[in-house]
């Protein structure tokens, strides 16, 4: 039987892949150099929980989001499926009218889609005239995104037609695979993007240039505990030296005395990091960054948020995606200083039973 104990110690060096996630029913752990071609979860016979062992596919909650910066708009886009409900979901903030736009579809988990893997596949949401359309071409070292949703509720119509950039031959992605005691697992594949196309919204254009614009994808297969909480932090953007700076800092249920998934790139050279503290500010929503180490100083200052709060009895969800400025320092594994002044990202909090 495979084996999550957090007695063992992960290491932080990147391994070369396995042809699979799970073999002979044991969980690969750690940090690999690529993403997996055969994520099967599904397949680790003890993950669940006793009670959740005959029903674990109902425990595996899986979704692959997109961040999209340009110029004026900053964006997310995410298709999720967590078992008991399935949803498209887009956001846009224009910091030019200081406006948050937001669109979405709720379906029946059976109605989605969501690949085994990036390398080739499709992760697919639809209702009606509203449609989430990510074709993976990881192989050719992109992904083709195309979004559609007709003007309802005051909100405006949303088109988008972006190739989001993935080489991983000059971008190092980040492959992790983790325990959460006792029973459960997750997995993740993050990388920065460069984009590549055009947003509509309403009758205005937003054109994405790949040499200017810059986003993060989220990759994610995870067995969570029925009840679950997180901190994540994510920016893609420009040092004030003009470096491309990038970080996935997350607090989460894996092991304290264990790495977690915390990292951050220098012109697309992956650094792990140590486990970071997420540090609340008085103000709602802001909050200081900062690890043991003190490579990691930042500060993020929010100036809005994507949120959402349900109560199923069974299930329940309180969520927000904060997005903002960050302003800082992150020190690379060299000790070279680079400054952040007001690079722009998220910092999400979660606590959910489901």
């Amino acid at each position: 039987m495979a084996t999550n104990s957090s007695s063992r110690p992960i290491s932080q060096t990147i391994q070369a892949t396995p042809a699979a996630l799970v073999a002979k029913d044991r969980v690969h752990t750690g940090f690999f150099k690529t993403p997996f071609r055969k994520v099967n979860l599904l397949d680790a016979s003890h993950m669940g929980g006793k009670l959740g062992r005959p029903l674990r596919w109902l425990r595996l909650k899986e979704w692959v989001g997109f961040a999209f910066d340009h110029p004026r708009l900053y964006g997310a886009m995410i298709i999720q499926n967590a078992k008991y409900a399935a949803s498209g979901t887009v956001y846009v903030f224009d910091r030019e009218t200081r406006k948050k736009y937001e669109w979405l579809i709720v379906n029946l988990p059976g109605t989605v889609r969501l690949p085994e893997n990036l390398w080739k596949g499709v992760s697919h949401c639809a209702l009606g005239a509203k449609e989430m359309h990510f074709a993976h071409h990881l192989t050719a070292g992109h992904h083709d995104v195309r979004v559609r949703f007709p003007a309802s509720g005051g909100m405006p119509a949303f088109a988008a037609d972006l190739r989001l950039h993935q080489d991983i031959q000059t971008v190092d992605p980040l492959v992790v695979s983790l325990p959460i005691a006792p029973d459960h697992h997750t997995y993740t594949h993050k990388s920065p993007l460069r984009l590549e196309g055009t947003v509509h919204i309403g009758g205005e254009a937003f054109h994405y240039d790949p040499q200017r614009d810059l986003g993060a994808l989220d990759e994610q297969k995870t067995f969570y505990p029925y009840q679950s909480r997180w901190h994540w932090a994510c920016f893609v953007g420009r040092s004030l030296a003009g470096r491309e700076i990038a970080i996935n800092l997350v607090n989460q249920m894996t092991p304290e005395d264990q790495p977690g998934e915390d990292a951050m790139w220098i012109d697309g050279h992956l650094m792990l990091l140590k486990r970071a503290k997420f540090l609340a500010d008085p103000e709602r929503g802001c909050f200081h960054l900062e690890d043991e180490a003190g490579r990691v100083r930042l500060r993020f200052v929010a100036e809005g948020a994507k949120e959402e709060k349900r109560n199923w009895r069974v299930a329940t969800l309180d969520y927000a995606q904060h997005f903002g400025r960050y302003f800082g320092e992150l020190v690379d594994a060299h000790g070279n200083p680079h400054r952040i002044d007001g690079i722009y990202g998220v910092v999400e909090e979660m606590r959910a039973r489901f």
